[in-house]
């Protein structure tokens, strides 16, 4: 018996999500139909990554099947992207070993939620992207943004039927971060994992800081408390989409990092440069970043490492282990007082 690892991509506009359901049709029936035809068996149960809700699409979507074939896995692939609807087609298939399993297996995942502002609605864009036809403070999102990033309690973002699911709503954004370009407004969300309506939830949190109905002292409280109310509205389906599911082991930059906090060194003129951009009313500048390390969310990109927490990110030369800077979002309410008093 094979463990086929497959990946696939799915327009969900016309599917009541992947989850198999009795009364409506699923992308998992779907694709159960297929390789039942394709390999001339009764439909496997496919077991998939993720339960996408409906109209919710995927890029990259992964399941693993068991099958008693011998159909090569280039075989499957173009066999199956001849049976399938014109919505989905399977990107690749392998091998897997036997103890593979698409969900458990998963060590992060990314979505990515499209705003369409254009003045008026683009109809080849129905159903492919959330319409917002007013100008969004892309500055002031990704200033709420960096809060969110690190290890939370993420219960004031998760849906109220959704918290009886899951042990803990504690969940790790590795990165959050919203781009523009022309009238498409692309936020993008990695982490080890998410809550019901998670994404849709964080998406209409980061528009209502847009638009001044949420400060981002709303948003830190929202963090702190888990207040619903205090987050914004969960935006719709069509905007949402699976972006990418990872198998690899995430590099531990934060392990690897805290193994040389006490080679942990800072010049003068970075003492100066982080404790004037953080407005940190201590001395002990060197003392202050090595207890943020233990709280920061660590990634590495070239030659430094970037410490993230608490709205502001530390960066740190990997090779001679010295702070170089640190930098928060500019911000002209009482939350930036309230940080500061907090570290």
């Amino acid at each position: 018996m094979r463990n086929l690892k497959v990946f696939i991509a799915y327009n969900g506009a016309a599917y009541h999500g992947f989850q198999r359901q009795d009364n409506a049709l699923t992308v998992q029936e779907v694709v159960e139909k297929a390789i039942g035809k394709l390999l001339k068996i009764e439909p496997p149960v496919i077991l998939g990554c993720s339960r996408t809700d409906t109209g919710v699409h995927a890029r990259r979507f992964c399941f693993n099947v068991r099958v008693d074939s011998a159909i090569p896995c280039n075989g499957f692939v173009k066999g199956m992207n001849t049976l399938l609807p014109g919505d989905v087609a399977v990107l690749s298939c392998e091998d897997a070993e036997d103890d593979f399993h698409a969900r458990f297996c998963t060590k992060a995942k990314e979505y990515v939620y499209l705003i369409n502002c254009a003045p008026t609605r683009d109809v080849f864009m129905r159903n492919l992207a959330y319409h917002y036809p007013y100008p969004l403070d892309i500055s002031k999102m990704n200033a709420a943004a960096r809060l969110l990033v690190g290890e939370h309690d993420f219960a004031a973002f998760c849906r109220a039927e959704g918290k009886v699911r899951v042990k803990t709503t504690v969940r790790t954004i590795y990165s959050l971060e919203v781009h523009k370009n022309g009238n498409i407004c692309e936020i993008k969300i990695r982490g080890n994992g998410f809550l019901y309506n998670m994404v849709r939830i964080v998406a209409g949190t980061l528009i209502y800081v847009s638009e001044g109905r949420l400060s981002l002292s709303d948003v830190q409280r929202a963090l702190e408390t888990g207040d619903r109310e205090l987050a914004g509205k969960t935006l719709p389906p069509e905007g949402l989409y699976l972006n990418e599911v990872s198998y690899e082991e995430q590099t531990d930059c934060k392990a690897e990092l805290l193994r040389g906090l006490d080679k942990l060194r800072i010049t003068e003129q970075g003492r100066e440069r982080v404790k004037n951009n953080l407005a940190l009313d201590t001395d002990d500048v060197l003392g202050w970043c090595r207890e943020f390390l233990t709280r920061a969310v660590v990634t590495k990109k070239g030659k430094n490492y970037y410490a993230a927490a608490e709205g502001c990110t530390v960066t740190i030369n990997a090779g001679s282990l010295t702070i170089i800077t640190a930098h928060r979002q500019r911000i002209t309410e009482p939350f930036a007082e309230d940080l500061t008093k907090r570290v």
